[in-house]
């Protein structure tokens, strides 16, 4: 009779490693994607209400463009002032003169209203639907001036009867995480 060594022994528990080596690597791998699906969802969830802040900012302009008025820029109170600091939500940085002939002007330096997170603590409108999210999704409309109604066809100076209002809207939300943020923005002419 021959003696065994305990080779089997020994190659069994090398196999035996080897497979707790492959199941902890395929669990890691598993946590690995749900943290990503789960980074997924809060993104998409952050990007669906800044979606919905942005349509309640353009809609908030097609109810009010009707009623525009030179006396709401740069206004000290009421609901409807376009102010630089954005007080409601309202931007406008510039000049809009009171000739009807005259080029309204946004003033480009400086930093922009939507990168400003003063403005965003402090004069953005908040989107009107309670959703569970760090903060409420908020909103931002700058007003742009005038372009053309027809760019093939028009008159310089202005005459502001052939051309039409300008807007940018900012919408900017949070997932369920603090550093799941999402800004979106669109350019919305009135005719």
């Amino acid at each position: 009779m021959k003696r065994q060594n305990g080779s089997v022994l020994l190659i069994s528990l090398v196999m035996l490693l080897i497979l707790t080596l492959v199941g902890i690597a395929s669990i890691s791998g598993v946590s690995m994607t749900e943290k990503m699906t789960n980074s997924q969802r809060d993104y998409d969830i952050a990007f669906e209400m800044a979606e919905a802040a942005l349509v309640q900012g353009e809609k908030w302009l097609d109810d009010y463009d009707g009623g525009w008025s030179h006396s709401h820029i740069g206004c000290s109170s009421g609901t409807t002032c376009w102010t630089q600091n954005c007080t409601g939500g309202l931007c406008f940085r510039g000049s809009y003169p009171s000739a009807s002939n005259s080029i309204c002007e946004v003033d480009s330096s400086g930093t922009p209203v939507w990168q400003d997170e003063a403005i965003w603590n402090a004069g953005a409108a908040t989107y009107s639907v309670s959703i569970p999210a760090v903060e409420p999704p908020k909103y931002l409309i700058e007003f742009l001036c005038y372009t053309p109604r027809d760019p093939t066809s028009f008159t310089e100076p202005p005459n502001y009867t052939s051309w039409v209002r300008i807007y940018r809207v900012t919408a900017l939300a949070y997932g369920t995480h603090p550093e799941t943020r999402v800004m979106l923005q669109s350019t919305y002419r009135i005719d």
